[in-house]
């Protein structure tokens, strides 16, 4: 193994030790939006649009409490992997039989493990659409559970759930509970004989909440249920939300229905949880039952969506569609990433393979900021500091004015504990005086000219160019605030990522900010204390970029940025196959520019961020000509 990778590893592996533990990511806890038709996270009040998957078995078929115990690293791999294709939420499917001991007695080992996978959603920046109650294999289902009569069977899910929301009450990862999946009360007059309904590939996830209607409306039946085991959530846990997964042919329409009519069972849900697999040709259908769904006036989630019925086209439209009406989409993942998968060699991988691409593909459209921020691949480095001074409020503000997507900033730590914006270690490369950063206050920092050198190379006058201080971190992100086109990438020079990351917080800069530098426990600690917060890792001239690659997806990195110089066809390739953005560093000629762009560059960090725009304008417009 080469030294280099060696060192990697090491760090890796010391990272994993010491910073884990002790940052749990702090995740936003998640309410329905004031005006009733999304979410929004509770502190800041931005939007929280639920995009994931429905992580119900691996590819083999297991369920997750048939493999957690002894194969934790599996649905450890599996998280990361789900968080980097871009997911933001994971729905988990628990066993009743897997839980519960006796009707009044739940298993506390599987509640050890449920906590346990809370911690890892924390540390890995999913929320849990926790559905519980799930009969899925029938061998598995404890005997004494199927002679229950209906109210004793209410009662024992009642307990199930009052274990599962007392161990989760305390827990921000926890997006929702899901009550069942796919409950249905029977219909007609005959009695059933069996408590769940038809298999699908040897798993049942239809499930009867009576075995006969004795005349009661089926409506009636679904609330009440739905009432008990609302209740006994409550009792431990007042704040997060619930629902119940239905069939889409819950609507009270001719034809099969579950007995859960939405607008009948709505009002002791947060919101309504449906499941819908477009059939090829029939996408006008399938908008028409979503807008039965929605009809009822609270938020609507997709919470089951494949290309089972359709192709991959026709199910992106279907999402398309779909967005007036519902605000979150949840598809499914069984443990294989596009680039484990690529080259599919049996149907069913051709399939999963397309809905990965469709995800990642349409993950930049559905979650924010993206709809009203840029998206250029241009990174204003210091700021547009080819035409301003570097790291100085006129030249954040000319980035943004120019149009780049993301500019970028160093920031250190004053003596008296402010941070401040700068590169290097002292002013004397920029300033008129020289001083360390780290051993003066601010206000002796603010009295240095920082345009004195800009001004000198230039040759402009004081009137052309004015003095500039250096300025508060907090007061460039109060500028970038200020608008919705540019966000801003901060690169710590130093040991300040915790109160950086208090800042941000403390004036709700979540959404405007990303982070960018080569010191891999920085980044780390940025996902593990934000980690919705985009990371750039910066690598350099000869990194390993397999080595890389590994370590930025077990961080959840989004986006590997190289020394320009190091930069290849091959590399850029193995980037994007593994799901990120590829950026390089920093590219201020034009020949220079267009290399990294032939070469499958994304972003380019540049002082010359106008050159940039232009030269990309310029290749767009020749490729529609041709």
């Amino acid at each position: 193994m080469p030294i280099q990778c060696k060192v990697l590893a090491l760090v890796s592996l010391i990272i994993s030790a010491t910073i884990s533990p002790n940052f749990a990511a702090e995740l936003a806890w998640v309410r329905v939006s004031s005006d009733g038709k999304g979410f929004v996270q509770v502190e800041s009040e931005l939007p929280f649009i639920p995009w994931g998957f429905n992580y119900d078995h691996e590819g083999d078929g297991r369920l997750l409490e048939d493999y957690w115990d002894k194969d934790w690293a599996t649905v450890e791999s599996a998280f990361r992997e789900m968080k980097q294709l871009g997911a933001n939420v994971v729905r988990i499917h628990l066993q009743f039989g897997k839980f519960m001991e006796s009707p009044t007695q739940s298993r506390q080992p599987s509640l050890d493990q449920l906590q346990r996978l809370t911690k890892l959603a924390e540390q890995t920046g999913l929320y849990i659409d926790l559905t519980g109650l799930g009969c899925y294999h029938k061998q598995d289902v404890p005997t004494w559970y199927n002679e229950l009569s209906e109210s004793e069977r209410w009662a024992a899910q009642a307990t199930f759930w009052e274990a599962v929301a007392k161990t989760c009450s305390k827990s921000p990862a926890i997006f929702c509970y899901d009550l069942m999946n796919e409950p249905v009360v029977p219909g007609g007059d005959k009695k059933r004989d069996d408590w769940l309904g038809p298999s699908l590939g040897g798993k049942h996830f239809v499930q009867f909440i009576a075995l006969e209607r004795k005349g009661r409306n089926r409506s009636d039946v679904a609330r009440d249920w739905i009432r008990t085991l609302t209740t006994a959530i409550r009792k431990h846990d007042k704040r997060h939300l619930i629902t119940v997964g239905l069939v889409h042919w819950s609507l009270d329409r001719p034809g099969m229905t579950s007995g859960f009519v939405p607008e009948k069972i709505a009002e002791n849900l947060d919101f309504i949880a449906m499941h819908i697999y477009p059939e090829q040709g029939k996408i006008d259908e399938a908008i028409e039952t979503v807008k039965g769904f929605a009809a009822v006036g609270i938020p609507v989630v997709i919470e089951e969506t494949f290309v089972l019925k359709c192709g991959a086209e026709e199910l992106g439209k279907f999402i398309d569609r779909s967005r007036e009406h519902v605000t979150g989409w949840i598809g499914f993942y069984w443990g294989s990433t596009p680039e484990e998968i690529r080259p599919a060699k049996t149907l069913p991988e051709a399939f999963m393979l397309s809905w990965l691409e469709l995800f990642q593909k349409k993950s930049s459209q559905i979650l924010g900021p993206s709809e009203s921020f840029l998206n250029n691949g241009v990174t204003a480095h210091r700021g547009n500091s080819g035409e301003f001074p570097e790291n100085t409020l006129p030249a954040f503000q000319g980035g943004i004015d120019v149009g780049a997507d993301w500019i970028e900033l160093d920031i250190r730590r004053t003596k008296d504990g402010q941070l401040v914006v700068i590169h290097d270690e002292t002013t004397k490369r920029v300033g008129d005086k020289n001083l360390i950063v780290s051993n003066s206050t601010y206000a002796e920092l603010a009295a240095v000219d920082v345009a004195a050198n800009f001004r000198l190379r230039t040759g402009k006058t004081q009137k052309e160019c004015p003095s500039q201080k250096m300025p508060l971190l907090k007061d460039v992100l109060l500028l970038v605030k200020k608008q919705t086109r540019t966000q801003v990438s901060i690169q710590p020079k130093m040991d300040c990522v915790t109160e950086t990351v208090k800042l941000i917080k403390s004036i709700k800069a979540e959404r405007w900010v990303g982070f960018n530098e080569g010191n891999l426990g920085y980044m780390a600690q940025v996902k593990h204390l934000a980690p919705n917060i985009q990371v750039f890792w910066d690598r350099g001239k000869d990194t390993n970029i397999d080595e890389d690659i590994r370590i930025a997806r077990q961080y959840g990195f989004e986006s590997l940025v190289l020394n320009s110089e190091g930069v290849t066809p091959e590399k850029t390739a193995k980037i994007k196959a593994a799901g990120m953005e590829v950026g390089a560093w920093t590219v201020n000629d034009t020949a220079m520019m267009k290399r990294m762009l032939n070469a499958g560059v994304e972003r380019i960090y540049t002082d010359h961020p106008r050159s940039l725009l232009s030269l990309k304008a310029k290749r767009l417009q020749n490729e529609n000509e041709k």
